[in-house]
């Protein structure tokens, strides 16, 4: 009995071995499709687990260890998504690249490059960024001919969106009578977008918190001028106006104006701010010089009563001679309203033209403005090369008075563009004697080294060469990012 039982004993075993080695192969050779798979980056094993069943995916971590490390981890959440369509073949290969599940997103960006597009087709991309509730969204087409096609629905956007972009695209003019005010949009940005009036009226509709407004390449006659009848945001108070149309009429629709940015030719598009605006940061660019005395009176007219409050000042030499007042014989005596710039803290010169009258102009404004508490300067030299001075122009000539400017708290100024010019030097020279508090001066200049131009002054350009001995004056053929203007962007080539 106990020979039959160990005999069966053994048997058994024998025919348990026989099972586990047939298992343990079939094991291994069920294996071998997992480990092509388990080698496939993280990313791409997430994106499968997404796909299967919750059940299936649930067997997968726990058959083999390294999927279940997967659980363990989240999924890198990506803050903001870039689309660029080039071809009609990225449509589909970018939506399938979309981060899945879809989260919360800071920003979403598209780039459109195809010529046909329909709209259902880009809605796709923004339902894609609403339902991320995306804080900040830029749409952008690179075609004219598609820009025409295209339609921007606001109310089917985040309802968090907070920074809009839009660049070449039209504005749908249909608005759906419940739509839902967007409290947290502050900043809109319009680049050569088409709309109608009541398509922007309806979109500041839309935005009762709204804090900046942008407008580029636009159509103000829409925006400003549409039946009388557009009612901007009660927050507005920041407004860009660059190289529209139409007129500006922000008087009375914009009557809390702190800050304002107009480039474009005053004469075809003009702008007319609220006199009773309390403006901290001015920037204005004229595509004409306003020297003659009816387009001073005008441009003086655009402008808030009083500019005290003024801290940050950009302008171009083009409008440099309204500042000072209108002579007697010209017209009735009336002062400038940039005659009054106590509080000016940074003062950015774009000077399209370096020649003796623009520095004249640039002598005179100092003097007329009265910006005894400046503590920097900022001077764009023109790029382009422009026609030498004459030799036998003079410091009276320009007309330059040391004893009334005063620039004791001037401590930063920097000059771009420097060619070492005889006007350059000039201005230079001057600056350096007036600004008793300068910490630095900095010159970016394609040649570092001083060049012998003729009609130099001897004695401006000792002044410069000493300074630059003594380290006052750094010289440079590269920008300083670190001493940048609050203005930083500049609308027009200088």
């Amino acid at each position: 009995m106990a020979t039959d039982f160990v005999a069966a004993t053994a048997g058994g075993g024998a025919k348990r071995r026989r099972v586990d080695a047939r298992g343990a192969q079939g094991e291994e050779a069920a294996a071998l499709p997992a480990v092509h798979i388990s080698s496939l980056p993280d990313e791409l094993r997430q994106r499968i687990l997404t796909h299967l069943p919750l059940k299936e995916a649930i067997r997968t971590g726990a058959l083999a260890l390294g999927w279940r490390d997967l659980w363990k981890s989240r999924w890198s959440h990506r803050s903001s998504v870039e689309v660029h369509l080039r071809s009609r073949d990225d449509l589909q290969k970018e939506l399938d690249a979309l981060p899945r599940p879809r989260r919360r997103l800071d920003s979403f960006s598209i780039i459109v490059d195809i010529c046909k597009l329909r709209s259902t087709e880009r809605r796709r991309f923004l339902d894609y960024a609403a339902e991320c509730r995306v804080e900040v969204l830029h749409v952008e087409t690179r075609k004219s001919s598609v820009a025409e096609k295209l339609n921007f629905h606001l109310p089917l956007s985040s309802p968090l969106l907070a920074r809009l972009s839009l660049r070449r695209i039209s504005v749908s003019n249909m608005y759906y009578k419940r739509s839902q005010p967007f409290r947290a949009l502050e900043v809109i940005r319009l680049h050569f977008v088409s709309f109608t009036g009541a398509a922007f009226t309806k979109m500041m509709g839309l935005c009762p918190n709204l804090g900046t407004l942008d407008l580029r390449g636009c159509d103000c006659d829409s925006v400003f001028f549409w039946g009388s009848c557009t009612s901007f945001p009660a927050n507005l108070r920041s407004v860009t106006i660059a190289e529209c149309d139409g007129k500006a009429f922000l008087s009375k629709m914009v009557p809390r104006l702190q800050s304002f940015l107009y480039s474009g030719s005053f004469f075809d598009a003009p702008f007319f701010l609220s006199g009773d605006a309390t403006l901290a940061d001015l920037y204005i660019c004229l595509g004409y010089s306003i020297s003659r005395c009816k387009d001073i009176k005008e441009f003086n007219k655009s402008l808030p009563n009083d500019l005290s409050s003024l801290t940050v000042l950009t302008i171009c030499s083009n409008a440099l001679p309204a500042a000072p007042p209108l002579s007697d014989d010209e017209a009735t005596s009336q002062s400038s309203k940039l005659s009054n710039l106590n509080s000016l803290k940074e003062l950015q010169l774009l000077m399209l033209k370096m020649t003796a009258a623009n520095l004249a102009d640039l002598y005179l404004f100092l003097k007329t403005c009265q910006c005894a508490n400046l503590e920097r300067l900022f001077v764009h030299l023109p790029k382009s090369d422009y026609e030498p001075m004459e030799v036998e122009a003079s410091h009276e000539e320009v007309g330059e008075d040391p004893l009334e400017i005063d620039l004791d708290n001037l401590k930063i100024i920097k000059v771009m563009n420097f060619k070492w010019r005889r006007t350059e030097v000039q201005l230079v020279s001057f600056l350096l004697r007036k600004a008793t508090s300068l910490n630095k001066l900095l010159l970016v200049s394609p040649n570092v080294a001083p060049l012998d131009v003729p009609g130099v002054q001897e004695s401006d350009l000792l002044l410069v060469k000493e300074a630059q001995a003594n380290g006052k004056i750094m010289l440079s053929e590269s920008d300083d990012s670190g001493t940048q203007p609050y203005h930083s962007e500049v609308f027009i080539e200088v």
